[in-house]
């Protein structure tokens, strides 16, 4: 047992950067002993198996067919699989014919819980208005930057003479210093709801952050940090601000270098209708720990439902001289949002006039996204816990599962594996796989089906290593990991690594930007989405972070977690 664990703890050492690539395509931080694994080879060594091999005792333990050779269309690669899910608790390597092809497989039902910890621990490090000691950060301490007790609006004309507000707190949405309440909304959702599926285990995570000695469990600690933030962007009326941010988007420097001074930007529908969604949740669950808040979050909710009930077409417009995100809704319409909100606020309160409000909408059959979050309120509906008509649920449910079908097909049965569909290559291409694991997941909790849980595995193994550019897409989690991710703090600090945790965007053939004077060089590959990306600070189409695509690493890695661990959702 002593050898194992030193033998793990050598193959695991965080932000260890491994340079060398072995060809084969595995999920570089492990597999739980009962999870389905899958490893994807290049098809240059023509071999009719793939041997597996004790790193302890060095003896071949497993031998497996390879699959026919497919071309994945994404990257124009012709590979063969192996499924080596025979594989039990050790440390192993693949070979073919002889030449070893992998890098270290550790397989243990632990494997994933310090990714899944510092995917969290991530959202701390985006703190706005506080310093971080080294004492909670390490080498990533900083200074505190933008206190956000002089908050004006833009432009400053629409509003008497030195209005102001106190707007502190709040998570940095980005790379950038802008806190937004529409991306908010939906991250917030996303690290709650992994809380409602796994509160029994997800209490005794710490996260090693100032409030870790409080009885709120950690995970409810830091959602407060931006909850608390949230709340102040309501204005009286009910209706809430859109987003804070400076005018134009600061240079690449440390928070405390960024003095410019600091907006709200008009009220809209989609913020106030997200933002009534996420306290609805937040005042369920917070109840337990400080009823207080739970009853101030949930009148913020009902007065936010109320003023964009009354003011249903109220969409964002950038003002003039200001460049910072627009998160401007999909399609310029506001039902997803009203039916996220109405379902929301529905669990909570029960009031007929939710319900009224859920019947009039549509599903849609996407995988939710900060422009689309249809699909949050179709995961509700389909649970039958939460107390909705029967036949609203039963259609609920067949929307799930029609999309989880598709998606679990394509993870069985496409050349790579992955559930990801041809439109999923976009800004921010990670998160659409880590939200497609999310509905996978969904899935397997309402069926038990364990093909779904396949999926969702699949679709970690990904982001994890299992991908044509073989690296992690997890800052310092994995052999070869993004070293230079858009992300102001890691840019500016002088700190050779990037701030740990981080999900980069990913691949895709926008190249938004390449352009004279940042990213010259054309990183796009025309045709082959999942080649285009590029490992620099200039490139904010593939190398950016964000609170929206943290959120979902953290849920699937997490509940992949808990799941190996035996937990029942």
């Amino acid at each position: 047992m002593k050898s194992f664990i030193v033998l793990i703890l050598m193959a695991t050492m965080a932000n260890s950067q491994i340079t060398t690539s072995f060809g084969a395509k595995i999920n570089q931080i492990g597999y739980g002993e009962q999870a389905k694994k899958v490893l994807v080879y290049k098809n240059d060594v023509e071999a009719p198996s793939v041997e597996f091999k004790d790193l302890a005792s060095g003896n071949a333990v497993l031998t497996v067919p390879l699959s026919a050779e497919a071309t994945w269309e994404f990257s124009g690669e012709t590979v063969r699989k192996a499924d080596f899910s025979g594989l039990k608790k050790g440390l192993y390597a693949a070979y073919i014919a002889g030449k070893r092809i992998s890098d270290n497989i550790v397989v243990q039902n632990n494997v994933y819980e310090d990714v899944f910890k510092a995917s969290l621990k991530w959202f701390y490090y985006q703190r706005a208005s506080t310093a971080l000691s080294p004492e909670f950060a390490g080498k990533w301490a900083r200074a505190a930057g933008h206190p956000d007790t002089n908050v004006y609006f833009y432009p400053e004309s629409e509003k008497p003479e030195g209005w102001k507000i106190k707007s502190p707190k709040g998570w940095y949405d980005a790379g950038d210093y802008g806190k937004y309440i529409v991306n908010s909304g939906i991250s917030v959702f996303t690290i709650l709801q992994l809380y409602e599926h796994f509160e029994k285990e997800i209490k005794k995570i710490s996260l090693n952050i100032p409030e870790s000695k409080s009885k709120t469990p950690d995970i409810l600690e830091e959602v407060r940090w931006n909850l608390d933030w949230m709340l102040t962007m309501q204005d009286a009326d009910g209706g809430v601000y859109h987003k804070l941010t400076t005018a134009r988007f600061s240079g690449h420097i440390m928070p405390n270098m960024d003095t410019a001074k600091r907006y709200v930007v008009m009220k809209t529908t989609p913020a106030t209708m997200d933002f009534a969604a996420t306290m609805a949740q937040a005042a369920r669950i917070y109840k337990p720990f400080d009823a207080q808040f739970s009853k101030t979050a949930l009148a913020a909710a009902e007065k936010a439902f109320e003023w964009a009930s009354k003011n249903p077409g109220i969409i964002y417009k950038q003002p003039d001289g200001m460049n910072t995100g627009q998160y401007h809704p999909h399609g310029e319409t506001v039902k997803d949002e009203h039916l996220w909100a109405a379902t929301e606020l529905y669990i909570t309160t029960k009031k007929k006039i939710y319900a009224k409000a859920i019947d009039s909408i549509p599903f849609t059959s996407n995988a939710p996204w900060w422009g689309d979050v249809n699909f949050l309120a179709v995961y509700r509906l389909a649970d039958s816990k939460n107390g909705f008509d029967k036949n609203l649920t039963k259609k609920a449910q067949d929307t799930l599962l029609t999309l989880a079908n598709m998606l679990r097909d394509l993870a069985e049965n496409s050349a790579y594996g992955l559930p990801i569909f041809k439109w999923n290559w976009v800004w921010g291409s990670n998160s659409v796989v880590a939200n497609n694991g999310i509905v996978l997941l969904h899935s397997y909790y309402l069926t038990k089906d364990k093909r779904y849980l396949d999926g969702a595995q699949r679709a970690l193994d990904y982001l994890l290593g299992a991908n044509p550019l073989d690296i992690s897409y997890v800052t310092g989690y994995g052999n070869r990991t993004p070293m230079d991710p858009h992300h102001r703090p890691s840019e500016a600090d002088g700190i050779f690594e990037p701030v740990p945790g981080m999900l980069v965007g990913g691949p895709h053939e926008g190249g938004q930007d390449i352009k004279p004077g940042n990213c010259e060089a054309n990183y796009v590959k025309k045709e082959k989405p999942a080649l285009s990306y590029l490992d620099h600070n200039c490139s904010y189409a593939s190398n950016e972070v964000a609170i929206n695509w943290n959120a979902p690493l953290a849920y699937l890695a997490g509940a992949l977690h808990f799941l190996n661990n035996g937990a029942k959702p």
